[in-house]
């Protein structure tokens, strides 16, 4: 009877800590689960940023191509999510979708930094006509400001890419080398650049009025990359 008295609080105890642990795991696969759902909510709000992003850079070429500078920069991109809840994630992730999540995230920190720089240029460039007049911009300043909208176009359109091929097949979002999906991706950035010379080529041919038009979102789509 003692020996019972005895025994029955340790199994207590263990069965006890047993729920507790289980109890620890259910909920640890559980937050993971929802962190992994919100990852990928994240990337169709990403998806619709760039979209509106690479608007917002098509028009700026057509600036570029006339000759004219924009004092206005887009919006840098939020990824709130990635950056304080990732971690919480990462160990349920398999290779393929940590490399993409990386890359993604990788192109936004540098659409960002583009954007800074893009700020800077187009302040300076201001504060120059302000201070000794318009005469005082030259082309070099209008070339140097339309390097960031050109990279920042290319770089929007890439981290877009990405997000798709990622959104397409999230249980595994893979680019290997040499693969279809590789050549695919390279024939994607082609299309980039071609898509680049279309819009400043055709904006040599606007007229004040067509140019004062805003820029349709039939005049630059996503299909038109062919992704």
């Amino acid at each position: 009877m003692s020996d019972a008295k005895i025994i029955l609080p340790l199994v207590g105890v263990f069965v006890g800590w047993l729920l507790a642990q289980l109890s620890g795991i259910v909920r640890e696969r559980l937050n993971r689960r929802r962190v992994r759902r919100c990852l990928l909510e994240e990337l169709h709000e990403l998806r619709i940023q760039l979209d509106l992003m690479l608007l917002q850079y098509a028009r700026q070429l057509q600036m570029h191509a006339l000759q004219g500078i924009d004092n206005n920069v887009p919006l840098p991109l939020s990824n709130h999510i990635f950056k304080n809840f990732y971690k919480d994630a990462v160990l349920s992730l398999n290779q393929a979708q940590r490399i993409s999540y990386q890359m993604i995230h990788s192109h936004l920190d540098q659409i960002n930094r583009g954007i800074v720089e893009q700020r800077e240029i187009a302040r300076k460039t201001n504060e120059k006509a302000i201070t000794q007049g318009s005469a005082s911009i030259d082309p070099s300043d209008g070339q140097y400001w339309g390097h960031t909208v050109i990279a920042g176009f290319v770089n929007a359109a890439t981290a877009l890419w990405h997000v798709n091929n990622h959104l397409d097949q999230p249980r595994r979002p893979d680019l290997s080398l040499n693969s279809s999906k590789h050549q695919k991706y390279l024939q994607y950035q082609q299309n980039v650049a071609d898509k680049i010379k279309e819009i400043t080529d055709a904006a040599k041919t606007l007229s004040r009025a067509d140019f004062e038009r805003l820029y349709r979102p039939e005049d630059f789509l996503n299909k038109a990359l062919n992704q």
